[in-house]
C-alpha cells in the first residue's frame, strides 16, 4: 500500500502545465532542468487560430520566433514539430531563468503578434488553451522516446496515416523508416 501512495506520487513529479494545472498535482513550481533535456508542449486555442499553425504565416512566426529566441536565452532546440493546434519542442537550457524566459517571450511573441495586440490589452478568447506543458526527460530511453514522438508527430502532419498504437506497435524497421 505504501508503495502504490509513492508511485501516484511520483508519476506527475517532472511534469507541469497543460491539463495537469486542473488537478492538485500540476500545481507546484514548474520543475526545469539545466542538464535534462525538456519536452515542452503548447496547444493553441482553435477558435482564435482558424487556420492553425501549418498556415505558411503561422508556420514561419513559430519558427522564426523559436529560432531568434533560442539565440537571445541559450536556449538549445534540439527538435521541434509544428501540428494544426499544438507544438512539440524539444530543448535543453543552461540556466533555469532562461528556460523559463525562453517559455514566456515565445508564448507571448506568437499571441502578440497573430493578434495585433503589442500596445493594448485585447478581449476574447486566449490564443493559448492551456499553460505550456513542460516534462524532464530523464534517461536515454525517455530521450529516445521523446524524440522519436517528436519525429512521429511531423511525419504525420506531412501526411502519413495517423494510428491508433502509434509508438507502441511500431518494430525496429518502422522506427528506421521514422527518421528518413
Amino acid at each position: 500500500m505504501q508503495k502504490d501512495f509513492y508511485q501516484t506520487a511520483n508519476i506527475h513529479r517532472y511534469s507541469y502545465g497543460g491539463t495537469l494545472r486542473r488537478s492538485s498535482k500540476g500545481r507546484g513550481a514548474r520543475p526545469l532542468s539545466s542538464k535534462d533535456p525538456i519536452h515542452l508542449v503548447f496547444k493553441v486555442n482553435k477558435l482564435v487560430v482558424k487556420k492553425g499553425l501549418r498556415s505558411p504565416r503561422h508556420f514561419a512566426l513559430m519558427t522564426a520566433l523559436m529560432k531568434k529566441y533560442s539565440l537571445r536565452f541559450f536556449v538549445g532546440v534540439e527538435q521541434f514539430s509544428i501540428q494544426r493546434d499544438h507544438v512539440h519542442i524539444l530543448l535543453r537550457g543552461s540556466r533555469r531563468s532562461n528556460i523559463q524566459s525562453f517559455l514566456r517571450v515565445v508564448a507571448g511573441q506568437f499571441a502578440q503578434t497573430l493578434t495585433d495586440t503589442f500596445t493594448e490589452r485585447r478581449d476574447g478568447p486566449s490564443v493559448w488553451l492551456h499553460r505550456p506543458f513542460t516534462r524532464v526527460v530523464k534517461g536515454y530511453r525517455a530521450y529516445q522516446t521523446a524524440r522519436n514522438y517528436i519525429q512521429l508527430n511531423e511525419k504525420e502532419a506531412l501526411g502519413r496515416p495517423y494510428s491508433k498504437t502509434r509508438l507502441r506497435g511500431m518494430t525496429a524497421e518502422q522506427l528506421r523508416e521514422l527518421w528518413t
